[in-house]
């Protein structure tokens, strides 16, 4: 769902009724996105995440619990996903040192706090109403819907998931908090049957599984201080049911996700453009991250098919150094798009590769602003800028503010494209 440049072309394929023709990963997409939070899968989560108790506690967890145990201290359950069954909303899951082979799907108000507890989702394939009728499934820890605006996940080791390592989805306020998050992502690799819909083929690519960390159609949350190493891709912000906007990824680490980005902004909705209350990826703010090592770019912002909007993003104070491809993208590919606002400042952009969508397979770039058709207008400025075949690399009607405050070392053969 991240992927920056063949995935896009193939929907591209798919929403101009190209040769491929709608696979049934467009069918799903499509029907998913058909949906409002104030539809039926809202409504759906919102049922779900309602508990007979009603006094918040904290819920213990250990691997030498039992589930028949009462969830205390002196008590543990043995498994996380009964702790967060039987807990009221507002609770604590407090998880003990030790590996949990489970998936962990909330969807209620609760903080999930690991204390060096490991969730190996390995092999499995369960997801929850609606979300599974669509696909969504093989998540490690999935927070999911209205109810559970408001959550935690901290602490926690998430890996081998079939999926996304944690997918917090069509919720606010949520914080993924002081997580490792790594080889994830497995059904982009591995045939699994069902296959999650994220991992379904893209054209001459795998599926992305939805990177280790997305937030879809998500507000106000925050990813912070998480390390994200060895998924397909790092972190992935969408708006197929919904906006995504005002969210934090700050202080993370996304490193040798070998096959995608470090940190992806795509638009997945056609009404984003012609309607904001039903789609788009703006007032995102992306600071002081490492994205390094990644296959795609280090932080990129697409609008892959007529309709998608992405900007009025923030990506300041990264360092974004040795990706296959651009530090920074912005790509615009059709024409009635939305890639303005986006604001590039301050980052530490360094030995990072190609962008096969607008120049070649061999120019290396720092930051890279394509655009097909529409005007596009964005910042920026006081970016430093190193070992790069050139520093900033402009294709289409592209307005720049701030470009004379960027530094370029002398490893930059071109500073200005």
């Amino acid at each position: 769902m991240g992927r920056s440049s063949s995935f896009r072309r193939r929907l591209h394929d798919i929403s101009s009724g190209g040769s491929h023709g709608p696979t049934r990963r467009a069918r799903s997409i499509a029907s998913l996105a058909s949906l409002s939070l104030g539809g039926a899968v809202a409504a759906s989560l919102l049922a779900a995440g309602s508990v007979a108790a009603s006094v918040p506690t904290t819920r213990y967890v250990a691997t030498n619990g039992n589930d028949a145990n009462a969830c205390t201290w002196a008590a543990p359950c043995a498994t996380i996903g009964h702790a967060v069954d039987v807990a009221a909303p507002g609770s604590t899951i407090s998880v003990a040192a030790g590996t949990y082979h489970e998936q962990v799907f909330v969807t209620k108000r609760l903080s999930l706090v690991g204390h060096g507890a490991v969730v190996d989702a390995s092999e499995l394939l369960g997801g929850i109403p609606p979300l599974n009728g669509f696909g969504i499934i093989g998540t490690g820890i999935l927070v999911a819907g209205p109810g559970a605006s408001g959550s935690s996940v901290r602490g926690f080791k998430v890996e081998d998931a079939p999926a996304e390592g944690i997918l917090v989805a069509m919720t606010t306020h949520v914080s993924v908090v002081g997580n490792e998050v790594m080889h994830n992502d497995v059904g982009a690799t591995t045939a699994f049957d069902p296959l999650p819909f994220e991992c379904a083929a893209q054209g001459e690519v795998p599926g992305d599984c939805g990177e280790a960390i997305h937030l879809l159609s998500t507000a106000f949350s925050r990813a912070v201080d998480n390390n994200v190493h060895d998924n397909v891709g790092g972190f992935l912000l969408t708006d197929e049911v919904g906006p995504n906007h005002n969210n934090l990824i700050a202080n993370n680490i996304s490193r040798d996700n070998k096959l995608d980005c470090g940190i992806t902004l795509p638009s997945h909705n056609a009404d984003a453009v012609g309607n904001p209350s039903k789609g788009g990826v703006y007032g995102n703010v992306i600071i002081h991250n490492v994205s390094e090592g990644n296959g795609g770019a280090g932080v990129g912002m697409f609008a892959p098919f007529p309709g998608a909007a992405s900007y009025n993003n923030v990506v300041i104070g990264n360092t974004l150094r040795d990706n296959g491809e651009a530090g920074v993208a912005i790509h615009s590919h059709t024409p009635g798009q939305n890639v303005s606002g986006n604001v590039i400042v301050g980052n530490r952009i360094s030995g990072n590769g190609v962008d096969p969508d607008f120049i070649d397979m061999t120019t290396h770039v720092g930051i890279m602003l394509g655009s097909v058709a529409d005007r596009v207008n964005v910042t920026v400025s006081a970016n430093w800028i190193a070992n790069e075949d050139v520093g900033i690399y402009r294709v289409g009607p592209i307005h720049v503010n701030g470009l004379r405050s960027n530094r370029f070392a002398s490893s930059v053969a071109i500073r200005v494209h």
